[in-house]
């Protein structure tokens, strides 16, 4: 088969395996970029087909993964929520919970 498509196309069997594991590569990422897709609750933008358009779209050329996944998995701040804990606890309140559950709680002090 390969031998059949080298002749076709006028090129080195050798030249049509890498073709084969590049078109491979893409089709993964492509996956990849969209299970990820569909496993987030949130993108950037809130809208999740035009993020599958990008995908499946630019997916031809890597753009399209590669977009999603610098631009469009990052919600902006989701991490500065994280980081802050939601607001739920000031630095003090965290730390005596670190020391209690390190050292149990302050029941017996």
């Amino acid at each position: 088969m390969t031998e059949t498509i080298a002749d076709a196309l006028g090129v080195s069997t050798t030249v049509v395996w890498g073709l084969f594991v590049l078109i491979a590569v893409q089709l993964a990422v492509q996956i990849w970029a969209l299970v990820d897709l569909a496993r987030r609750p949130r993108v950037r933008f809130e809208r999740k087909w035009i993020w599958a358009l990008v995908i499946i779209i630019g997916g031809n050329s890597f753009l399209g993964p590669i977009i999603y996944a610098a631009v469009g998995r990052s919600v902006p701040g989701e991490v500065a929520a994280v980081e802050a804990g939601e607001g739920a606890a000031s630095n003090g309140e965290r730390t005596r919970r670190a020391v209690d559950t390190l050292y149990g709680g302050s029941e017996g002090r």
